[in-house]
């Protein structure tokens, strides 16, 4: 009965994709390379600092999730947080942790953590990051 007073036609209007020129196409490629390459450096950035650390198993850096695991364990946070990134609300108090974690690293390496608010603005987060990794 429900069915039948339903209007589908709305549906298909939003089942209806807008990007199906080939400009489009282009930039999504594009996207995806500098998301690509922004991953890699980063990757290799924070697998310097886990070395100048002396972390055991820096190459954790180039994986996934367990980048936020070396991440907390370097910074002297409970690395099991980050199942807390999974959980709603709990995972606020789990970023704010990792910040701490991060900010007990740059501390670590000797460099100012006032830096870490130059990581918000674009393209400057990364040579703020191979600073932290190479200066």
């Amino acid at each position: 009965m429900l069915l039948q007073i339903f209007n589908f036609s709305s549906i298909c209007l939003l089942a209806q994709s807008s990007s199906s020129s080939d400009s489009a196409a282009g930039s999504s490629v594009i996207g995806m390379i500098f998301g690509i390459a922004a991953y890699l450096f980063s990757s290799y950035c924070f697998y310097h600092i886990y070395q100048k650390l002396g972390e055991p198993n820096a190459w954790f850096a180039w994986v996934p999730l367990l980048n936020n695991w070396i991440m907390y364990k370097a910074g002297d946070q409970s690395p099991w947080w980050i199942i807390g990134l999974f959980i709603p609300l709990v995972n606020l108090v789990a970023v704010v942790f990792l910040i701490i974690a991060f900010v007990n690293i740059i501390k670590k390496l000797g460099k100012n953590p006032w830096l870490l608010l130059l990581m918000i603005i674009p393209i400057v987060n990364f040579f703020i990051l191979y600073n932290f990794a190479f200066g």
